[in-house]
């Protein structure tokens, strides 16, 4: 499996657009698309990963730091486990998927991860203002064949 279809296939198990996925798995690497990129230190330990898993969350959902790619993508990949677990649902959109991502849940747009290292701004700041540019690296890795779902803030 390689980025590309790693991405696809995870989004397509979830039910959900790969490009929202490839979007905001591109904004908690800083537009890496790196499996290890490390995040802020909170008390969840080093969050790491495509989707920045705090270390009992890795655990849980399955990340194997020595595969981080194929451990984390694919439909039985801990990116899937994580967002299923945590309340997302097919259809869903990226304000959904950010919430889930940045909230712990779908519907959460007014939270904010701030105090624990995260970029200033709530879940809908972050998606309607810091987001745009990591749109178009999502569409440089999916090319032309996916779009958004076209959720936006409210």
């Amino acid at each position: 499996m390689d980025l590309r279809s790693g991405i696809i296939s995870t989004a397509e198990s979830l039910g959900i657009s790969p490009f929202d996925l490839a979007t905001v798995i591109s904004y908690e690497t800083a537009g890496t698309f790196d499996p290890t990129k490390r995040g802020p230190v909170t008390q969840f330990g080093q969050h790491r990963g495509f989707i920045q898993f705090g270390e009992p969350q890795a655990r849980q959902h399955g990340v194997d730091w020595s595969d981080p790619l194929r451990s984390q993508l694919g439909p039985d990949g801990a990116v899937a486990s994580y967002l299923r677990s945590s309340g997302l649902k097919p259809g869903m959109g990226l304000l959904d998927l950010y919430s889930t991502i940045n909230a712990g849940a779908p519907g959460l747009y007014n939270r904010s991860d701030a105090n624990n290292g995260g970029a200033p701004g709530t879940v809908a700041d972050k998606v309607r203002n810091q987001m745009s540019g990591h749109m178009a690296n999502a569409q440089r890795l999916l090319g032309g064949e996916f779009t958004p779902s076209f959720s936006s803030p409210q």
